[in-house]
């Protein structure tokens, strides 16, 4: 599966880390993805199954973006 910047996923076995954002595309078989709980990591798509999630509550997604870039 294709992952791009932007893409909001989980990562089945880690319920705790909460949904994640991908930082940008996949090289060499890994992705960065920030999540809401732990931070930013680094994941081997050969290992980290990766599952991709509709976003249903856009206010949530509003709300980060002013966090990280100010005022829309």
């Amino acid at each position: 599966m294709e992952y791009l910047r932007g893409d909001r996923v989980r990562i089945l076995g880690k319920p705790e880390w909460g949904p994640g954002f991908i930082q940008g595309k996949c090289k060499n078989g890994k992705v960065e993805v920030n999540f809401e709980q732990v931070g930013n990591k680094t994941l081997s798509l050969q290992y980290a199954k990766l599952m991709k999630v509709a976003l249903r509550d856009t206010s949530w997604l509003e709300a980060r973006v002013r966090d990280h870039w100010g005022k829309l």
